[in-house]
């Protein structure tokens, strides 16, 4: 049973699409993370200006609250792009891919790239609307991403592609001759 779950794992491979998977996600946290720390701070103080911070209870709850819309949702837009980044290395070490697909993966890298710069291009247009351009100057880490999604996409792309074409590979059997 234990080698059977094995090969299954054995059997993922990583493909063409993970560079196109990794952008749209980066691209779907960042906003919707955005939008988060934008929506928090105004609930915060709409709650302040209600009265409900009275109290060193009720204000330290409305300050923690506050602090998420700010510096957690940049942390955990940084760890969770830092784990998509491992993730695609992963499965780039984990694939098997013949050299036949070396310049299919150039040509899917490349619309990736070119794709890229239409969600960057979105993405400066959402914080470049009047409502938005106070909390942006709050959201460092989303916005330095963002402002730099081609080049991050085209580093790991190139990376993926550096440790999915550029391994060595073994013939099986027991008879020698893998490559050294």
């Amino acid at each position: 049973m234990k080698d059977l779950k094995f090969l299954r794992i054995k059997r993922k491979k990583g493909d063409l699409p993970d560079m196109l998977i990794f952008m749209v996600t980066v691209f779907i946290l960042a906003i919707g993370l955005f939008i988060f720390s934008f929506i928090i701070p105004e609930i915060t103080d709409g709650l302040a200006e209600a009265g409900l911070n009275e109290s060193s209870e009720g204000f330290d709850a409305i300050q923690q609250v506050n602090e998420i819309g700010t510096v957690v949702i940049q942390r955990g837009f940084f760890f969770l792009f830092v784990g998509l980044i491992i993730g695609v290395m992963i499965t780039s070490f984990l694939s098997s891919t013949h050299p036949i697909f070396f310049f299919m993966y150039i040509l899917f890298l490349a619309v990736t790239i070119f794709i890229a710069t239409y969600f960057g291009n979105a993405y400066q247009q959402l914080i470049s609307n009047p409502i938005f351009v106070e909390r942006m100057a709050d959201q460092t880490l989303i916005n330095v991403v963002m402002d730099n999604i081609v080049l991050i996409t085209l580093a790991v792309g190139a990376l993926s592609f550096i440790i999915i074409f550029a391994k060595f590979r073994s013939s099986g059997g027991g008879g020698g001759g893998g490559a050294l």
